[in-house]
């Protein structure tokens, strides 16, 4: 049975249309499922992250649903709905970001923000940073940001809902000739329109003052080939002597006077963005995070691999707000040989590399899918890392159950450690189903300032926790199983009333990931963007309280 969203069909159209449009400004053009571009979620609802990357069952709806624009899903696809963070994830996400020299530094430390109050005009509280363009932003809360960078640096940014009803690319334009103007920039681009014969009413065409200077706002209304009409728009902002940024808007029609003016609101908020200070300050930090990583010894990973499993529940809101059930996991760490990664070996027939011992931490997670309980998702990730921190290696195993049908995914993972001829060593991925969907294996070299996905699960514990270090900023990269990429995090490390506070931004996201600790480092409760919570529990009560669900628990 196919399920079909009344709205692709009309957004297909529209995109199709949008590509013939004037080269000049920015196409939208469709993204291949797959293609790795990383998301982030900006205060609001956002698809939950994968298990097992891209290869794993793809989710029907956000932001990669409009980008792909599929007509229809299967029912199977469809219905996978929201997925735990944890299955097969490390509890510290990653994050889209660089590559730079970093210098040393020491930690850096600040007073605490003050308290702010939700905003109610639809924005993000916390803007967008959009370095690579050098701009910032105020996005419609809610809104999915990706980070695409060939052939040129964009940012995609979509309403966040199940249906959604616009989609922007913010990119950068240099002029091709002189004494130009974004209204010149506009008018040419309406020319261009008429010379390729393209069918097109002036909705809008606006002045606006954004940013000190004097950009202009366009709106099309244009004919779809199976009837009705798209929105087009183009949004051109100063950015300095013939160099532009772009804004190309796609929108319903349906939807577009709401559309408007909840774009409106965020337009009026671009900044543009000093992009040496900004390189500065990133560089200081991750000089911050390079010094925190050097005090992590063989001696704090021996202490942090001996504790026994950790149980968590996981919940979201409902459409009362109320906390609902739909997964748990648990989480050990030991200490065990790399050769363990693999369930299936049996431990006393590990020899030479395999036998190597290090930091081994074990998650097994289940969640159900769509609210229904013969529906499932049961993923067993293993991490290692070697003592030294010098090698890793990791293995993940999905199955989704749903009544007699099954399917599985796997990921692995292999970092060696450096050589005389490999000094900076690389990062290995494969991702595979046993349907015969295999990605070619990937590699990215490993950056300076790195966090092995082992490190991640007790990151509370490697963290210092003194009186003397109230608040730490710093930046790292860790990979990014989800989209498979090597990406880079902020973080800012506070004291708490129980223990310690973690605030992960991912890539360009304004809104945080919240970790919280005891004293002892120990995660006893997440906070993800779109308000899951993951929270520790006694297995005994979880058992309890899912079973008086009627939820699966065996």
């Amino acid at each position: 049975m196919l399920v079909r969203n009344p709205r692709r069909p009309l957004l297909r159209l529209l995109m199709t249309a949008a590509s013939h449009l004037c080269p000049a400004l920015p196409r939208l053009e469709v993204e291949r499922e797959g293609s790795g571009i990383p998301e982030a979620s900006c205060g609001g609802p956002q698809r939950l992250p994968r298990a097992g990357g891209p290869a794993s069952v793809p989710n029907a709806h956000g932001l990669r649903a409009i980008a792909t624009l599929a007509l229809a899903a299967s029912a199977w696809l469809a219905a996978e709905g929201p997925r735990a963070h944890a299955l097969g994830m490390p509890l510290g996400l990653a994050s889209e970001g660089q590559n730079a020299n970093r210098p040393a530094a020491s930690p850096r430390t600040s007073p605490a923000a003050p308290a702010t109050t939700p905003p109610t005009d639809g924005l993000a509280e916390v803007p967008l940073e959009a370095e690579l363009l050098g701009f910032r932003m105020r996005v419609p809360a809610g809104t999915a940001v990706r980070v695409e960078r060939s052939p040129t640096t964009s940012y995609l940014l979509s309403e966040g809902a199940e249906e959604p009803t616009w989609r922007i690319r913010a990119t950068a334009l240099r002029a091709s000739r002189a004494e130009t103007t974004a209204l010149s920039q506009c008018q040419a681009y309406l020319v261009d329109l008429e010379k390729r014969s393209q069918k097109y009413e002036v909705l809008a065409s606006e002045a606006r003052a954004i940013a000190g200077g004097d950009a202009h706002l366009l709106y099309l209304t244009i004919p779809l080939e199976q009837g009705g009409n798209g929105i087009s728009g183009t949004l051109v902002v100063p950015q300095g002597p013939e160099n532009y940024l772009v804004f190309s808007i796609l929108a319903l029609e349906a939807d577009f006077a709401k559309t408007r003016a909840l774009l409106d609101r965020a337009f009026a908020t671009i900044a543009l963005i000093d992009t040496t200070a900004a390189s500065r300050e990133r560089a200081e930090l991750l000089g911050a995070g390079a010094a925190l990583f050097t005090r992590i010894t063989p001696e704090s990973l021996r202490a942090a691999a001996t504790r026994d499993a950790l149980w968590y529940r996981m919940t979201r809101p409902d459409e009362s707000g109320k906390a609902k059930d739909f997964g748990y996991m648990s989480v050990r760490v030991r200490e065990g040989a790399r050769g363990e990664v693999d369930a299936s070996r049996d431990v006393r027939g590990l020899a030479g590399p395999d036998a190597e011992k290090g930091l081994l931490a074990i998650v097994n997670a289940r969640v159900v899918v769509n609210d229904d309980p013969t529906h499932t998702m049961d993923v067993e990730s293993r991490y290692f890392m070697t003592y030294d921190r010098a090698s890793e290696a990791w293995s993940i195993r999905s199955t989704q159950r749903h009544k007699r049908a099954e399917r599985s995914s796997a990921q692995t993972g292999v970092r060696a450690a450096p050589t005389a001829g490999a000094p900076r060593p690389l990062l290995r991925v494969i991702t595979a189903s046993k349907d015969g969907m295999t990605r070619e294996p990937q590699e990215w070299p490993l950056p300076p300032v790195y966090l092995s996905q082992a490190e991640l699960i007790v990151l509370g514990e490697l963290l210092p926790r003194d009186e003397n270090t109230p608040r730490v900023e710093f930046m790292d990269y860790a990979f990014d199983q989800r989209d498979e990429k090597l990406p880079q995090r902020r973080e800012l490390w506070t004291r708490s009333d129980a223990g310690w506070r973690l605030e992960t931004r991912i890539g360009s996201s304004p809104a945080p990931l919240v970790q919280e600790f005891d004293r002892e480092g120990r995660r006893v409760r997440r906070i993800d963007p779109d308000g899951t919570v993951t929270e520790l529990i006694d297995v005994a009560e979880l058992r309890t309280l899912w079973k008086s669900k009627g939820l699966p628990v065996d």
